[in-house]
């Protein structure tokens, strides 16, 4: 008698343990759901707008239209969504690093790239793991914001640079010049008080 009592004891054990882990699967399951159908980054985030000179060389750069086009895709995007520009810019980032136009082949410049590139890789990482974290997530699409708005900066700043250097060349030229027409002109004043 026992031994049924301690059976039947066994089975509700059984059937109770059954009936919470179907619970808890279903609230896993929502909680997953929840997770992949939120919406990931920053609402207001904008990059620095590239000087003329920037524009102009980038249009030429052949993947950089489709990567910008992407990357502003990574703000405001689903689980589902993110999986698909993640893999794109991967592949444009990529890209972009080998076939950098020379006039924008600095290591400044270059490095930025890197640090985005590689940025782009973690967001991938993170996007791939069996159980997804929404924290790493977001602070990986912060951390591609802040990559991005550098790069844009660094690529200005060169244009800037090279303005300013130019300006300074031009300057020490017109000086130069004017060096010269003076010791010209006394010269010639010079000539004419012995005459």
């Amino acid at each position: 008698m026992q031994r049924f009592h301690f059976q039947t004891l066994l089975l509700v054990l059984f059937i109770f343990a059954s009936c919470g882990n179907d619970d808890n699967s279903t609230t896993e399951a929502s909680q997953k759901n929840l997770i992949v159908e939120a919406v990931y980054g920053k609402n207001n985030h904008t990059a620095p707008i590239p000087n003329a000179e920037v524009i102009e060389i980038t249009e030429k750069w052949g993947a950089y239209n489709d990567f910008t086009d992407d990357i502003t895709k990574v703000n405001r995007n689903t689980i589902e969504g993110l999986k698909v520009v993640v893999d794109r810019l991967v592949v444009s980032s990529d890209s972009l690093y080998r076939f950098i136009p020379d006039t924008l082949n600095t290591r400044p410049i270059s490095s930025r790239l890197i640090v985005l590139e590689t940025r782009i890789k973690l967001l991938k990482q993170a996007l791939g793991y069996g159980r997804l974290d929404s924290i790493q997530v977001e602070e990986n699409i912060s951390e591609i914001n802040m990559a991005h708005t550098n790069f844009i900066s660094q690529m200005n700043e060169k244009f800037d640079k090279d303005a300013i250097n130019q300006e300074q060349k031009d300057v020490e030229d017109r000086e130069i010049e004017q060096r010269k027409l003076d010791s010209i002109f006394k010269a010639e004043l010079q000539d004419n008080n012995r005459s």
